[in-house]
């Protein structure tokens, strides 16, 4: 099991419009969207190794963009070659095949996807949905787009996404704090 010690210490990334506190946000995000659909559509092979999984997100969502400058589509890719060097120790090869798998893929529309297996596809919507949910914070062309929420669950959690951003903006250079705002305190 993943110590909160080294999810903070890994939400420490680069990018100005990326920092702990999106992580973090993506992180109950998307661990919330994961328990929710576990009964209800996820693949026999999630539901058998669920804590893969949830460690897996968890991982997912302090790396995933870390390695992230500006409009730049290979960010996924970078922050795959990371994981063996961040979380090598912690982790069996399996888990870390799945977090790089996420990393690589959360960047390409799902159009562009092809070839993957059923487990993929389900653990790769539950993540990229999360990760979705977290552009409530823009006013931009990168706003969040409710239409293209793949669960119906997911859209139930847009008004959740925008407190859970209100309560935990001001600590976005502040990994520890950001943690502590959007998990008051713990995590499982």
């Amino acid at each position: 099991m993943v110590r909160q010690e080294s999810l903070i210490k890994a939400a420490e990334g680069k990018c100005e419009y990326h920092r702990a506190d999106h992580s973090f946000r993506v992180m109950k995000l998307a661990l919330q969207i994961f328990e929710h659909q576990l009964e209800i559509d996820a693949p026999e092979e999630v539901r058998q190794e669920s804590d893969l999984f949830r460690e897996a997100l968890k991982w997912t969502a302090v790396l995933h963009d870390r390695e992230m400058a500006g409009f730049d589509f290979d960010h996924g890719f970078r922050a795959a070659g990371k994981v063996d060097q961040i979380v090598r120790i912690q982790t069996s090869e399996r888990l870390r095949d799945i977090i790089k798998f996420l990393c690589i893929y959360h960047v390409p529309d799902d159009s562009e996807i092809e070839n993957i297996n059923e487990t993929q596809r389900w653990i790769l919507k539950v993540f990229k949905d999360a990760d979705s949910l977290d552009r409530i914070r823009f006013n931009n062309g990168d706003k969040l787009d409710e239409r293209y929420l793949r669960f119906d669950f997911s859209k139930t959690l847009v008004s959740e996404a925008r407190s859970l951003w209100e309560r935990t903006k001001q600590f976005s250079d502040l990994p520890g704090k950001s943690f502590d705002a959007v998990f008051n305190n713990g995590i499982e």
